[in-house]
């Protein structure tokens, strides 16, 4: 019990408790770092004093990659933006959540216990969304609003834990189909849909369909087609008018895609934010309200519309750089085209999610909520990997041996 409390913390802070309105900007930094501080107290107190064996973490490189953009971009920001290095040092604190990965193998919480902490995260983060949407105007959260395309998109902190618990909870039907299991599936994917934000609907909604199609567990697939689409069918209908204005807005940017606000933003922090040729390797740094760098970004966000956060992958390289691309691109490329078991095939859809929304969506290895949601994964992998490792070895010396769930749980 104490691993999950200590890891719900964490992620807490790393969510800023969901930016109640009422607690404000100040208390969400001093929470979150409160969290970097426990996770740094964590891997001293392991280097210190734990002197056991630890299961092989296979993305120490790519983490580390991450770690020297961020570290490179902190020296950018002042030497081409004037903004001091203290003041990087703080404004960037969202990418120390990185620390999760080696924290939560001291940690070691099983991979059931962590499943269970990402689909109540999910669940929180829907029951919120509904709340925001239901009392608007009123804000109940400090995040962004937009009354847009026949709804009300509300940028919510923890979005990625949605799409975790969606296909995990997806996955986890086809073992064991179960009422509550079906609705959870139904509420998660309604809370896309309130969002009004076509990549992520279409994507979910095609890679559901190859998670039916390629699932093992599935034994009648043209049965279970057919069920989700008269399942689907009440959800259009009860969201039609989403769907038409998603529909009306394609048609409109396909006739004017030079309008389109997200080409113009890339196009923007591509060619305009970069004071020199070496910030297009180093990066630019995160910005910061105590800065004359930090004003121009909120002021290209009030005047012109241009949200780093808009762009994906893009923006976050405006601002972490090379080394921070390529540690992102080593972990999606490892994760898509490796070996994982069936009862983690979950894992794969989510990180196709976020290959399919790379460009146009928040870029996920950019935001703490996202960030820490993927630690979570990377760690369960490695189990994974582990106890395929535990597995071939014992078929070859015929020795019984126990996986790391079993060892340490």
């Amino acid at each position: 019990m104490s691993k999950k409390l200590i890891i719900y913390f964490i992620a807490f802070t790393a969510l800023e408790l969901f930016n109640f309105s009422f607690l404000g900007s100040n208390f969400f930094k001093v929470f979150q770092l409160s969290g970097i501080i426990l996770l740094a107290l964590i891997l001293i107190i392991q280097f210190v004093y734990q002197k056991e064996i630890n299961f092989k973490k296979h993305f120490n490189f790519e983490v580390l990659l991450i770690f020297v953009g961020v570290f490179l971009s902190m020296l950018m920001a002042q030497w081409g933006h004037d903004q001091a290095l203290s003041i990087t040092f703080i404004a960037q604190r969202f990418m120390y959540f990185y620390l999760v990965y080696w924290a939560i193998h001291s940690i070691k919480i099983s991979t059931k216990d962590l499943e269970s902490i990402i689909y109540w995260l999910g669940i929180t983060y829907s029951v919120f969304y509904i709340i925001q949407f239901v009392l608007y105007p009123t804000v109940v959260f400090d995040v962004r609003i937009a009354p847009d395309r026949e709804t009300v998109r509300i940028f919510l902190p923890g979005f990625t834990f949605l799409i975790m618990a969606y296909f995990l909870t997806l996955n986890r039907l086809f073992e064991d189909f179960s009422t509550g299991k079906l609705l959870s599936v139904f509420f998660f994917f309604s809370i896309l849909i309130l969002m009004g934000t076509r990549q992520v609907i279409f994507s979910v909604m095609l890679l559901t369909l190859l998670n039916v199609l390629l699932s093992k567990k599935v034994k009648s697939k043209v049965f279970i087609l057919l069920l989700m689409a008269a399942s689907v069918l009440p959800i259009v209908i009860l969201f039609q008018e989403i769907f038409l204005s998603l529909i009306d807005l394609s048609k409109n940017q396909s006739e004017s895609i030079q309008e389109n606000v997200r080409i113009r933003a890339a196009i923007f922090f591509l060619t305009e934010l970069f004071p020199n040729n070496m910030a297009y390797i180093t990066g630019n740094g995160a910005d910061s309200a105590n800065s004359l760098y930090g004003y121009y970004i909120q002021m290209y966000k009030d005047a012109y519309g241009f949200y780093q956060s808009d762009i994906g992958i893009i923006g976050d390289y405006t601002k972490f750089g090379a080394f921070f691309v390529l540690g992102v691109f080593i972990i999606l490329f490892r994760i898509l085209f490796g070996k994982i078991s069936p009862e983690f095939s979950y894992l794969k859809f989510m990180f196709i999610s976020v290959l399919l929304t790379l460009f146009t969506g928040g870029g996920p290895f950019g935001q703490a909520d996202s960030i820490v949601a993927i630690c979570f994964a990377l760690y369960i992998i490695d189990i994974d990997k582990h106890n395929q490792q535990v597995e071939t070895e014992a078929e070859f010396s015929e020795i019984e041996t126990e996986s790391v769930d079993d060892r340490y749980y």
